[in-house]
């Protein structure tokens, strides 16, 4: 990933941060993680195994 790239997955990171400390459903969370996932996806097995493991730390109900 170039730098662009590592910003806006950082930022994401940030985005998934902010939902989990959200005092709403899991449901909700999972709705609002859902295209931050999508996106996630589109980068490779390599970021996605890597975010798929925080957002599962994170307990947003996935």
């Amino acid at each position: 990933m170039n730098e662009a790239e590592t910003e806006e997955m950082k930022a994401k990171i940030d985005e998934l941060e902010q939902i989990n400390n959200e005092k709403i459903s899991k449901k909700k969370k999972w709705e609002k993680a859902k295209p931050i996932i999508s996106f996630v996806l589109d980068k490779g097995a390599d970021v996605a195994i890597t975010i798929m493991g925080l957002i599962l730390q994170m307990k947003l109900g996935i």
